[in-house]
């Protein structure tokens, strides 16, 4: 997937590395991120957009998978944005993209584990936020309903039509990242139109 993301992007025009790592390891994602801002030579933004979902019941999740939901979902994006925080301070500019979910305000029944995650990101980057606007840093939290991708194909009951395309969430992004003024959406929230199932 990220060879053919590469490939996409250089076909464009573009220019693009790429790293895998394990982002429920602070070592692995810090070198990761640090081989990335070296070879590429800086960082404008960071886009935390990985994430895991399990949704069960609190007497159905087991404590492995609360776990490695929280390490993947919270744990990676503190990770992330812990590593590349000092190249965005020392140029006074950046944006940093955490992608939440609606169940981040408006959890879900049978899915205690991964509101809990996602409620997580929001509170840390409402408090990130707090800490780097003065320094000219950008933090937005992005809320999808359900996503059309691998992770939410599971969800019952909710029809594809009803789902957002994971290239609408990209378009919507890139539209934040773009923006060049003095300002920043802090929130932003993307949901299907038309009529709920249901």
């Amino acid at each position: 997937m990220l060879a053919s993301l590469k490939e996409a992007i250089e076909a464009e025009g573009g220019t693009c590395d790429t790293a895998v790592a394990d982002l429920r390891s602070c070592a692995e994602t810090g070198a990761a991120i640090e081989g990335l801002v070296t070879k590429l030579g800086g960082v404008d933004a960071l886009i935390n957009n990985a994430g895991l979902v399990i949704r069960k019941s609190t007497m159905e999740i087991t404590p492995e998978e609360w776990r490695t939901m929280i390490e993947t979902n919270v744990n990676g994006t503190f990770y992330a944005t812990r590593a590349v925080l000092p190249h965005l301070k020392q140029q006074g500019s950046g944006h940093v993209v955490n992608v939440s979910s609606i169940s981040g305000y408006m959890p879900l029944k049978g899915g205690s584990g991964y509101a809990a995650s996602k409620h997580a990101v929001v509170g840390f980057s409402e408090s990130l936020f707090q800490e780097v606007r003065e320094l000219g840093i950008k933090v937005t939290t992005v809320f999808p309903g359900s996503v059309d991708s691998a992770s939410h194909r599971a969800d019952a009951g909710v029809a594809a039509d009803w789902k957002v395309k994971p290239a609408e969430v990209g378009e919507a992004v890139l539209g934040l990242l773009e923006t060049r003024s003095g300002n920043v959406v802090s929130r932003l929230e993307i949901r299907p139109l038309g009529r709920p199932p249901g």
